[in-house]
């Protein structure tokens, strides 16, 4: 049975409209989302279980991202971190070793 997975959204982020899709599907939307710089997250966004498929996050018009991912019964529990730097680019991919939130 696949588990549901999460998406860190951590550092960059600064009073942004962020959305998340799987697929194409839009899972999770906010506006307003800031880094909280103490812990290092703007927000913890939970992913549906899902097989292989994409997961795209949209920045309002500052950046956007994919990134292919496998189907988590493979892979175990799914968890991925984005972080922007100062001039938006995105960085997309699996979450470093560190306390799961």
């Amino acid at each position: 049975m696949n588990e549901p997975g999460v998406l860190e959204l951590g550092t960059g982020f600064r009073d942004d409209a962020v959305v998340v899709l799987v697929d194409g599907r839009e899972v999770w939307s906010a506006a307003g989302v800031t880094t909280d710089y103490s812990v290092g997250l703007a927000a913890v966004v939970p992913l549906p279980a899902t097989g292989p498929g994409e997961i795209e996050v949209r920045v309002g018009d500052r950046a956007r991202g994919a990134r292919q991912v496998p189907g988590q019964a493979a892979s175990g529990r799914l968890r991925l971190r984005c972080d922007l730097d100062p001039a938006g680019a995105m960085a997309l991919g699996t979450a470093p070793e560190g306390p799961i939130f």
